[in-house]
């Protein structure tokens, strides 16, 4: 009993994850976990480790079990076995496999019949916790080994090898001559992090274009494009945190932030890059002239956030609504007063934003852009897109690609 529980601190020290160690007859030996888990998340693993049980009951030796409950929190389990015999089980978790994103925790919400109010509190608590993704199965490998062999303490050797203090290889009379420079490379920084936060997206471009002077790519000497990646994500940090100076909700700013995130690291080219730089300034301005600026109603806001955050899912006029928990002919009378747009036309004009971006990174075919941002069908796609911008997609696409031949 000794060498399990000595077992299971060592997979939650090695992991940061919580550990549960069950008999045969499913009572508890040890469980290691924050005391900040709701109720519910308790509830649906108790329901689900009889299920885990019967399969690691059948299982062959050296194998686990992993499960997935509808709050999407994932367990790895291994059985206990004495003289060939299931003793019992540890369980490792819970864990996530994807990012946290309002899109996961309103779909958790959803399932599970929650109130709208458990949006902040179930992100709260998914932050506290590993994120996994596929490193799972070799976790779940070395947990099966950890508990199937003998538990042996480690002993450390500590290495006598002296170390030298940490010392600055760059003297600051080293910046002499680039000094000028780097000011005004700064300089152009704080303009543009101000024009972010009133929301003014002319003139943020205007000094983007200031700010992203000087070559950095050395940074990482022989990969120039993680370099490029690294100083946009720090764009995208900065940009963050200016709209939220300008009174953009967090929520919302953590889906524009992680959305960009993702194309960043996705990206394959420094063309994509430039791209998601101007794409970020826009939506992080428009971020704040909508909810900050403007100063919509609380009615209005809410649907803005909802659509941005799901125009890309089947979403109408009725389902806004249930959602935000307001009247569906209230809440179409104050949009339309507010926006001078009605809901279904500003999902739509959101979609044709969204499809303009995809086709300029140029990684996916009219088609798929059509379906990745919420259209039903590729011909309604196609009439939506030319009513709101005058041309096709395809014809939107040759235009761009011939702008920039023209810039090469």
């Amino acid at each position: 009993m000794e060498e399990l529980i000595s077992k299971c601190w060592q997979i939650n020290k090695a992991f940061q994850i919580g550990v549960q160690a069950l008999d045969e007859e499913m009572k508890t030996i040890i469980h290691i976990a924050d005391d900040n888990e709701p109720l519910m998340v308790i509830e649906s693993r108790k329901s689900m480790l009889g299920e885990i049980q019967k399969e690691l009951v059948q299982a062959n030796k050296g194998s686990f079990c992993y499960q997935t409950d509808t709050f999407q929190l994932s367990y790895l389990a291994v059985p206990i076995n004495k003289d060939k015999r299931y003793a019992g089980m540890v369980v490792v978790g819970p864990f996530l496999n994807e990012r946290v994103s309002d899109h996961m925790i309103w779909n958790v919400i959803k399932q599970n019949n929650l109130e709208n109010n458990w949006l902040k509190k179930l992100e709260t608590y998914y932050k506290s916790l590993p994120l996994l993704a596929q490193s799972y199965l070799a976790i779940g490998d070395l947990v099966v080994n950890i508990v199937m062999n003998p538990y042996v303490k480690a002993q450390i050797i500590a290495s006598k090898h002296s170390s030298e203090k940490y010392r600055l290889d760059v003297e600051p009379n080293d910046y002499d001559q680039s000094g000028v420079e780097i000011k005004k490379r700064y300089e152009a920084e704080k303009k543009l992090l101000h024009y972010i936060e009133n929301g003014d997206k002319e003139n943020a471009m205007k000094a983007m274009l200031d700010h992203h002077t000087g070559d950095f790519l050395y940074r990482v000497p022989g990969n120039p494009l993680r370099a490029r990646k690294n100083i946009t994500f720090s764009g995208n940090t900065m940009y963050r945190i200016a709209a939220g100076n300008g009174g953009v909700e967090p929520q919302y700013l953590h889906a524009i932030s992680e959305k960009f995130a993702l194309n960043i690291e996705s990206a394959v080219t420094m063309s994509e890059l430039n791209k998601i730089d101007v794409s970020m300034i826009d939506e992080y301005c428009e971020a704040v002239k909508n909810f900050a600026i403007k100063g919509y109603s609380s009615v209005v806001k809410k649907a803005l956030m909802y659509i941005n955050l799901h125009f890309h899912e089947s979403i109408n006029l009725q389902t806004v609504a249930d959602v935000i928990g307001f009247n569906r002919t209230y809440l179409a009378k104050k949009f339309k007063s507010e926006m001078n747009l009605s809901v279904i036309d500003y999902i739509q004009r959101k979609r044709i934003d969204e499809a303009k971006f995809l086709i300029e990174l140029g990684r996916l075919s009219t088609t798929e852009v059509g379906l990745q941002v919420g259209f039903s069908s590729y011909n309604y796609f196609c009439k939506v897109f030319k009513e709101i911008t005058g041309m096709t997609a395809s014809e939107y696409k040759r235009n761009k690609q011939v702008e920039l031949e023209a810039h090469a």
